[in-house]
């Protein structure tokens, strides 16, 4: 997936609370919510790829074009297509037939798909893709590599470089955005004692490091280039803990985004991260997808729906055009959705010189809500609903909007009275004052005087950071609005007895099957110098995490794929929960 590298000059600055957070402006898209199931989405850019299925007996990659809404199949050829990634106009896929295979599609140039490093036997899966570099999980590679290892393969100089070579579980692959480094989860069994490790392209090859130990369980990893995050299972204080974390690629201080509730599949685009989030007071199983801003600490909340959104991804581009995209159930059936925003600079919104000039012209400013409430015969009339914004906004009432004007009046947006009789009086035809933002609260109004006695209520929020071009964004913009929250530092660990060693490139591993040779080897590599500066510059399967060697039966690959595409997001979320 193309994540754009966006230099991150600082990812953790020194905020203080209570200081204003630019909202996000875009629009909900559809993808693909038509019959059958749409799932497993990746974005790069415009487009989308992800894998449809109609029955249990058919699957195939489409891709979709978020800018025109043009969406296409990759001929399957009679395969069984599915789980893809995308970087660019690039398209990489698993393909099932007697065996699990990796295929590449252009969809520039159109035509047929062509298999990556063609081996008969091969036993592919998981395939991921950044810039010139895929990445996937093989099994069987030798009759003694049972447990998956992780591959490495050039588009460019087609050489296929084993990163991993041991009897541990390695999976779930991630490639940075410029193929520089790959990331993965390796785990002592199929289900837990996992940890992150990354491969970071040197000259002549690969060096391997190990990033997190005994700490905590650590699981779907993915990196921009310069960061490398994770979800993190924990144990504190006798609670289990599920958080986001990352650090430096070649290791350094550990960041927790410390929430309440599960926190799960983190992807990563330039600062952002998007992840999958349960709320600790949720008294469902369902999962809202989640925006954290490196550069400002924000939260954002992309979606709040009765549904659960899962298997979410984020591309960013070097404009700050961002696009989300995620699957949801729907009727039975899954779906996929995007959300496509640009995003605010950093900046601060001009103070409020003027309340009543801000009633009377508010001009750029939005309109976050309006209540009118009118007098009719009997008790006191009130009138309520809901707004949503931070930092200062406006607070306009309109004495005698639509009717004569109320003798008395009170306005409250949240349990705090703004308004009150003494302000608001027959005389009195408006009333402005700034009040703060503090989220979602509630505006209410309550008017007395004779029949037909009515005020406006109208509150406007802070004018918008300068978000650059619209090009790109929607009509009718969605406002998400966010919220500072400030990531905490883990203990650093006892990095001594971490792994770091060198894999030339082209090193395919020893008694590779059917070469009855090696290429080359796996070297240590001397840790950094204490003060050169280098360091600092259950675990839940994307695909397939068992073991397996040689090739399988058309009818059980078919199986196996249709079982874990519908169970895939279920089974994620089941794992989170238990965290």
């Amino acid at each position: 997936m193309l994540r754009t590298l966006i230099p991150l000059v600082c990812l953790v600055p020194a905020l203080a609370w209570g200081q204003n957070a630019p909202p996000l402006t875009g629009k909900s898209l559809v993808v693909n919510n038509g019959p059958g199931d749409q799932t497993d989405p990746h974005v790069s850019g415009a487009l989308v790829a992800y894998t449809q299925q109609l029955n249990l007996s058919s699957s195939e990659i489409r891709y979709h074009d978020l800018t025109t809404g043009v969406d296409q199949p990759i001929p399957t050829e009679g395969g069984y297509d599915a789980i893809a990634d995308i970087s660019g106009s690039t398209v990489v896929f698993t393909r099932a037939t007697n065996s699990s295979r990796v295929f590449r599609f252009d969809v520039r140039t159109g035509g047929t798909a062509q298999e990556l490093a063609p081996r008969a036997g091969a036993n592919r899966r998981a395939a991921t893709l950044g810039g010139q570099t895929v990445a996937w999980q093989e099994l069987g590679y030798t009759a003694e590599s049972v447990p998956p290892e992780i591959f490495a393969y050039r588009l460019d100089t087609l050489a296929l470089t084993r990163l991993t070579e041991d009897t541990r579980v390695d999976r779930t692959p991630a490639v940075s955005a410029d193929g520089q480094v790959v990331v993965w989860a390796k785990c002592a069994t199929s289900i837990d004692g996992c940890d992150i490790w990354s491969a970071r392209a040197v000259q002549g090859g690969y060096e391997v490091s190990q990033l997190t130990g005994t700490e905590g369980e650590e699981s779907l990893p993915d990196t921009n280039g310069q960061v490398v995050v994770y979800a993190t299972r924990s144990v504190v204080d006798g609670v289990a803990e599920s958080d986001i974390a990352w650090q430096p690629v070649r290791g350094g201080e550990i960041h927790r985004l410390a929430l309440p509730g599960a926190d799960t599949n983190p992807n990563v685009s330039g600062p952002l991260i998007a992840f999958e989030r349960r709320e600790a007071s949720s008294e469902t199983s369902n999962f809202d997808i989640v925006l954290y801003d490196l550069r400002t600490q924000t939260y954002y909340r992309l979606t709040e729906t009765p549904e659960s959104e899962t298997l979410s991804d984020i591309s960013m581009e070097p404009d700050g055009l961002v696009r989300v995209v995620w699957t949801v159930r729907q009727n039975g059936d899954l779906n996929v959705y995007a959300y496509v925003f640009r995003l605010p600079g950093s900046c601060t919104p001009p103070p409020v010189k003027d309340a009543a000039s801000v009633c009377a012209s508010p001009g750029a400013r939005p309109l976050l809500g309006t209540l009118v409430v009118s007098r009719s015969e009997g008790a006191q009339e009130m009138a309520s609903t809901e707004i949503e914004g931070r930092g200062t906004g406006v607070l306009c009432v309109d004495n005698g909007f639509e009717g004569t004007p109320a003798t008395a009046g009170w306005v409250w947006l949240g349990a705090g009275l703004k308004v009150g009789p003494d302000e608001l009086k027959y005389d009195v035809t408006s009333v402005a004052r700034k009040v703060p933002l503090q989220g979602r609260r509630p505006l209410s109004a309550q008017v007395e005087g004779k029949p037909g006695s009515s005020f406006r209520v109208r509150v406007y929020g802070e004018l918008a950071c300068d978000v650059g071009p619209e090009d790109g964004l929607p009509q009718n913009p969605e406002v998400r609005y966010g919220r500072f929250v400030p990531a905490g530092l883990d203990p650093m660990p006892e990095r001594a007895g971490f792994a770091n060693y060198f894999v030339p490139s082209g090193y395919e591993g020893r008694l590779a099957s059917g070469s009855g040779s090696e290429t080359g080897g796996m070297q240590p590599v001397e840790p950094p110098s204490e003060g050169s500066g280098e360091e600092e510059g259950g675990a839940q399967p994307r695909l397939g995490c068992g073991a397996g060697s040689g090739p399988v039966s058309l009818l059980g690959v078919w199986m196996l794929a249709s079982l874990m595409l519908r169970g895939r997001a279920r089974a994620r979320h089941r794992a989170a929960s238990r965290r």
